[in-house]
């Protein structure tokens, strides 16, 4: 963290009156994204006809100057005053201030002028490396609270996220929270090079102090060996405040900038090490939910599971034995028998199907080569019997094309059949349903094969001919 390298610069709170939109730092194009990401979801919620998710911003100016802690919103501070902002730590982990003013904000101008208002504010002086340097750190903190509809995650034939209450429906909510470090650290300094004395001295000895305690958190965490060990979160104020960003629930992106220039090549080396370290630290993050959407989530699941297991029930997939021992019917067992042996039953009506396909195609090839065979040995004057001959086939398709829709007509027929007849068993606990089905089967079976054996005799006719 090399002084004069561009960090606040890069952070984007130098607010330089010629800068570009191209050149913007990285929290004025946070702040754009954010709120338009937050316009996007409302858009897609009216559109979808849902209610419009509320949101909640607020933002805090942090500065840590000689370990203590600032607040560069409140412009009534006297800087001979102690500060008496302190740090706490919640149950879940995360760390919050109390004694900071906190700005609500609704758009991305206001947002940037909070932030404006607070990097004016901030300590900077002139060394011999940088005409305005930074003698403390600055964190900017954005705190976003999503209220919204919880999401559709259900599948068919489970319950949807829905309390019933009567005839009406209400919706449930879910609150989501989150929370935004933007930190530009102060870069360490070596007392020789830059010819800080007196109070400027004092600003650096503390300066890397603090940065001093944020390489060995980084270490401790990046480092799996020493990562059950005790991590130094209180040796500075500033590793407090950043402790939920370096090893919580959090996600954590680290820039490093360096000087080109080679008099600074140790400070870069150590810079680059430094970063290098940062990298190792590895953590998981889960969704900050409140701990009534969470309890609704579990009773939700809870609910499907519990009625899933009451239909199973109901259609005797499950029962209960007199010692009180859940098992699956025998009706339950037998259906996956089935189940199993009519998939097999497709794959090889399938299989069957193709050769049945490819036979076709080969008897049809065959037929159109013995028809051209006629043609050519009949030369140019049998056009009467080409004629005849091509009449024959057309009869005969259509003849197999009548056969055919009577065929499914009385498969239809019969599969209805079988249906009110399966029904009927079902119900009854009879069999005698079944016995007019099956006669009509054979019977049906008996005059297909008639119907073959003509058509059979009908080839061999034409062959002879």
């Amino acid at each position: 963290m090399q002084t004069g390298s561009g960090k606040t610069y890069t952070m984007g709170t130098g607010f330089d009156v010629n800068i570009s939109e191209e050149e913007l730092g990285i929290i004025p194009r946070a702040v754009h994204h954010l709120f338009r990401g937050i316009e996007e979801r409302r858009q897609a919620a009216q559109q979808q006809g849902r209610p419009i998710p509320e949101f909640k911003i607020n933002a805090q100016f942090l500065e840590l100057y000689n370990e203590e802690v600032l607040d560069l919103f409140d412009s009534t501070r006297d800087s001979r005053q102690k500060s008496h902002i302190k740090i706490h730590e919640d149950a879940s982990g995360g760390i919050y201030t109390v004694g900071v003013t906190t700005r609500s904000v609704t758009s991305e101008a206001e947002m940037m002028q909070c932030l404006k208002l607070g990097a004016l504010c901030r300590t900077t002086a002139s060394t011999q490396m940088n005409v305005q340097s930074s003698r403390s750190h600055a964190i900017f903190t954005i705190h976003l609270c999503q209220v919204r509809i919880c999401a559709s995650d259900h599948h068919e034939g489970e319950t949807d996220n829905r309390v019933s209450n009567g005839n009406s429906e209400l919706d449930e909510y879910e609150t989501l929270t989150a929370k935004f470090h933007f930190v530009d650290l102060a870069g360490s300094e070596r007392l020789k090079r830059t010819g800080a004395t007196g109070d400027r001295a004092k600003e650096a000895i503390s300066i890397n102090c603090g940065l001093l305690a944020l390489g060995n958190v980084i270490s401790a965490l990046g480092d799996r060996s020493k990562r059950s060990s005790h991590v130094p979160y209180r040796d500075s104020k500033l590793t407090r405040l950043l402790q939920d960003s370096l090893g919580g629930n959090s996600q954590t992106v680290m820039i490093a900038c360096i000087s080109p220039s080679d008099r600074d090549f140790m400070e870069t080396l150590n810079t680059l090490k430094y970063a290098n370290r940062a990298r190792n630290i590895k953590n998981k993050v889960m969704l900050n939910q409140d701990k009534a959407s969470q309890q609704i989530s579990v009773l939700r699941t809870e609910i499907a599971r519990l009625q899933i297991e009451l239909m199973e029930y109901k259609t005797g997939k499950r029962l209960t034995g007199e010692d009180g021992v859940e098992s699956f019917s025998d009706m339950f067992h037998e259906n996956s028998m089935l189940q199993t042996e009519n998939s097999n039953l497709r794959v090889r009506v399938k299989a069957m199907q193709e050769t049945i396909d490819a036979q076709r195609a080969r008897l049809t090839q065959l037929l159109s080569d013995q028809a051209n065979q006629v043609i050519a040995r009949a030369g140019e004057g049998a056009t009467e019997e080409i004629g005849t001959m091509i009449q024959g086939y057309i009869k005969e398709i259509e003849d197999l094309r009548a056969k055919l829709l009577e065929s499914e007509s009385v498969n239809e027929y019969l599969r209805k059949n079988l249906s009110r007849a399966s029904n009927r068993q079902s119900l009854y606990g009879g069999g005698h349903s079944l016995l007019a089905p099956e006669k009509e089967t054979s019977d049906i079976i008996e005059l297909a094969k008639k119907d073959l054996e003509k058509l059979k005799k009908r080839e061999k006719k034409k062959k002879k001919r």
